[in-house]
C-alpha cells in the first residue's frame, strides 16, 4: 500500500505525520510514504526523523501538474490535514476524487470545524475529502452542519494522535532539565506558565501576576515563564522581561530553515521537552488556546483570563479571544475543568489556588480531556492509521 500525505506547513508536521511516523515505518503492509510538500527539497532539515520509506515531492503548479504525480505514484490513499486551512491542499484533494482515489482528512484542531465554517461563509473553494477524522463527539456534530452532504457514517471519531506523545512518560523532559534550560535554579520553586497568544495584548495579564506574586497574594514565590508560538515574534514580548519573566519560543522553531512556513517544524525531541513544560508547571495561566488542554492532560491547574485591559472594552469585546469563549471554547470550560478569571483579583486568585491546591479541579480536568480528545490511553495515532488502511 502506498499512503501520499499532504503537509503544506510546519505546523502540519506534528498534527499526523510525525505521530504516526513509528507506525508507517513498521507496517510492512505500506511499502511507500509519499509527502507532497513546499519542503520536498529541504526535507532532511525539516523532516530528519523520517526514514526511507518516506518520498518528498514539491507540490506541483497546475491541476495537469496533480494529475502527472498521482499518476507517477499510484497512491492508495491521500491525506490532508483540515480541509480548505491550507489553499495547496485543495487541488490535492480535488484532483484526488477525479481520479477516484480515496481520500481523508483529519480535522487537526478541535477548533478548526468553526475555522472551516468561516472560510465557507468567505466563499474560499473547498474540497471536501470522502472521509473525515475528527477527535470528539462535538467536532463530528459540528462538520455534519457544515458539510451537510457528508454522511455520518463517513466521519469517524477517534481523537489527536499528537496528544498520544503525553503517554510517553520515559522520554518527556524531567523537572530538571526543564528548569536548568529556563535558568531557573531553586527546583523546589514552582513556575508559572503564561501562554501567550496573538489574538489579543498580554503585558497586562502579567502585570497584574506580577502584582501578585510582589504582594505575597500568591505564594511560594513563582518563577514567570511566557511561552512564544514558534510562529510567532519573539521581539513583541521582549517587554515581559521587565517583570522578571524567562521569554522563550515554544520548542520547535528553526531559523536556519529557509522556508517562512516552516520555521516551526518540531522533532520528537521537540515534542517531549514541550510536554515536559506542561507537565512540571506548577499553573499555566492563558486567554483561550490548546494549551489548556494540553494542560489539562498533564494534569496541571488552568487560569482562563476572560477580562481585558483597562478601558479596552471596544477592542477586547471585538477581539478573537472574546469570541472564542461564546464558540468553541465553551467546550473546554463547560466542565469546571480551569479557573475562570473575569478581572486581576480572581486571576490572583486562581493561581494562588492552584499552586496550594493543585487537585482541586484534577477529576473537571480528566472529565474534559476524555470528552475533548476522546482517545487518551496513547493509541490514537495507531487507530488513524488502522482506519486509513481500512477504508
Amino acid at each position: 500500500m502506498k499512503l501520499l500525505f499532504s503537509v503544506p506547513s510546519g505546523y502540519h508536521i506534528r498534527e499526523l505525520v510525525l505521530p504516526l511516523r513509528r507506525h508507517l515505518e513498521a507496517q510492512n503492509d505500506i511499502t511507500e510514504v509519499h509527502v507532497i510538500t513546499p519542503a520536498a527539497s529541504i526535507s532532511v532539515q525539516v523532516f530528519p526523523e523520517c526514514g526511507q520509506k518516506f518520498i518528498f515531492h514539491e507540490n506541483p503548479k497546475n491541476d495537469s501538474g496533480h494529475k502527472e504525480l498521482f499518476s507517477a505514484i499510484q497512491p492508495d490513499r491521500v491525506i490532508t490535514n483540515t480541509v480548505g486551512h491550507d489553499a495547496l491542499d485543495e487541488p490535492i484533494l480535488r484532483i484526488a476524487k477525479e481520479m477516484n482515489i480515496p481520500t481523508v482528512t483529519f480535522i487537526a484542531s478541535w477548533d478548526n470545524v468553526w475555522k472551516i465554517e468561516r472560510l465557507l461563509k468567505n466563499n474560499i473553494p473547498i474540497a471536501i475529502a470522502d472521509r473525515f477524522i475528527v477527535w470528539n463527539s462535538m467536532m463530528k456534530e459540528h462538520l455534519l452542519r457544515v458539510f451537510p452532504q457528508v454522511s455520518e457514517n463517513k466521519i469517524a471519531i477517534i481523537g489527536a494522535p499528537r496528544m498520544d506523545y503525553f503517554s510517553h512518560i520515559d522520554r518527556i523532559a524531567s523537572k530538571e532539565i526543564v528548569y536548568s534550560v529556563f535558568g531557573f535554579t531553586d527546583i523546589s520553586r514552582p513556575f508559572i506558565h503564561i501562554a501567550t497568544t496573538e489574538l489579543y495584548p498580554m503585558e497586562y495579564i502579567v502585570k497584574d501576576i506580577k502584582r501578585g506574586v510582589d504582594e505575597k497574594k500568591i505564594p511560594n514565590s513563582p518563577y514567570l515563564y511566557a511561552s512564544v508560538h514558534p510562529g510567532g515574534d519573539l521581539e513583541k514580548y521582549k517587554a515581559f522581561e521587565q517583570y522578571g519573566v524567562t521569554v522563550r519560543f515554544s520548542p520547535g522553531r528553526k531559523d536556519r530553515i529557509p522556508l517562512q512556513s516552516f520555521r516551526y517544524s518540531p522533532t520528537e525531541q521537540d515534542i517531549y521537552f514541550l510536554i515536559g513544560v506542561f507537565k512540571h508547571a506548577g499553573v499555566l495561566a492563558n486567554h483561550s488556546s490548546t494549551v489548556a488542554l494540553e494542560s489539562m492532560i498533564a494534569d496541571i491547574p488552568i487560569v482562563n483570563v476572560k477580562y481585558g485591559m483597562k478601558l479596552d472594552w471596544w477592542n477586547w469585546y471585538r477581539s478573537m479571544v472574546y469570541r472564542d469563549f461564546q464558540q468553541h471554547y465553551a467546550d473546554l470550560v463547560s466542565d469546571g475543568a480551569t479557573h475562570i478569571a473575569s478581572s486581576p483579583k480572581q486571576l490572583v486568585e486562581g493561581i494562588a489556588t492552584s499552586l496550594t491546591n493543585p487537585s482541586e479541579q484534577q477529576r473537571n480536568r480528566a472529565t474534559t480531556a476524555k470528552k475533548m480528545i476522546t482517545t487518551t490511553d496513547g493509541t490514537a495515532s495507531e487507530k488513524v492509521l488502522a482506519y486509513i488502511m481500512a477504508i
